[in-house]
């Protein structure tokens, strides 16, 4: 089979990380909760994150935080001396609608909300990051986890020897592949690109060692390199809590699974 181009990845946010999105009555503020980020930022050890969490990685002293949450969606472009100017009249508008009282309050809830984020690189400690060394190769793949309700996990490259995170540190194929134990074809095979380039980031131009790849839970990957045995490896499933299925209005007919 050919392999597909992907466009791939998933998670973003301007700002400078992470922008979660949260649901809200205001306009001007964020819209949406769940974040995923191509930028610089790290994972903390401890879950869940908060926007709070994600959103106080910001360039300037807030006052409030309204300033905090307003700035972690809409990216100010002016001059550093007119950011104040900027958040007081952004302010004003805000207080035709909600009294200040109740301003500070909706954006002291929304940043305390739990968030579920995509693409943050991890600390130390976090248990479900998994390092392997590449066989024939001085580097690692790293495996660290992203949304759970997404089902998003992402990869990058290590230097064995000190566990720093590199860019593309050779010449390499990264496929993602049907699963082989399905007895029909599950679908088909997918060359995967660097996450920040699904945002228009051109590869040579990521940040040093902020280069990821997005997969999901259970993926089948293969890493090919010219002169090298292929390396394969499926990415790690996280439990997640049954739901309960609606029922349908349909008849079940049960056949076993397996069998022979």
């Amino acid at each position: 089979m050919k392999p597909a181009q992907s466009s791939s990845g998933t998670v973003s946010v301007p700002m400078s990380s992470a922008t979660p999105k949260t649901t809200t009555p205001s306009e001007s503020l964020p819209s949406s909760s769940k974040c995923i980020s191509p930028l610089p930022a790290t994972r903390s050890a401890r879950a869940p994150h908060t926007i709070r969490d994600l959103s106080l990685r910001v360039i300037f002293t807030p006052r409030n935080d309204w300033e905090v949450l307003l700035l972690s969606s809409a990216l100010y472009t002016g001059a550093p001396d007119g950011i104040y100017k900027y958040l007081d009249s952004k302010l004003a508008s805000e207080l035709r609608r909600c009294s200040y009282e109740e301003t500070m309050e909706q954006a002291r809830k929304m940043l305390d909300e739990a968030a579920d984020c995509t693409g943050l690189k991890p600390e130390p400690g976090d248990p479900h990051v998994f390092v392997h060394p590449i066989p024939d190769s001085e580097y690692s793949i790293r495996l660290f986890p992203g949304s759970v309700e997404g089902r998003d996990y992402c990869l990058d490259f290590l230097l064995t020897a000190t566990g720093e995170p590199v860019n593309s540190p050779f010449e390499f194929d990264l496929l993602c592949m049907p699963d082989p134990d399905a007895p029909v074809p599950s679908g088909p095979i997918v060359r995967m690109r660097p996450l920040e380039c699904s945002f228009g980031i051109p590869q040579d131009k990521i940040d040093p060692g902020e280069e990821k790849f997005l997969l999901r839970d259970g993926a089948h990957c293969l890493l090919r390199r010219p002169g090298h045995r292929d390396v394969r490896f499926t990415v790690p499933i996280r439990r997640r809590p049954e739901r309960a299925r609606q029922p349908a209005d349909a008849y079940y007919l049960h056949f076993p699974q397996y069998i022979g």
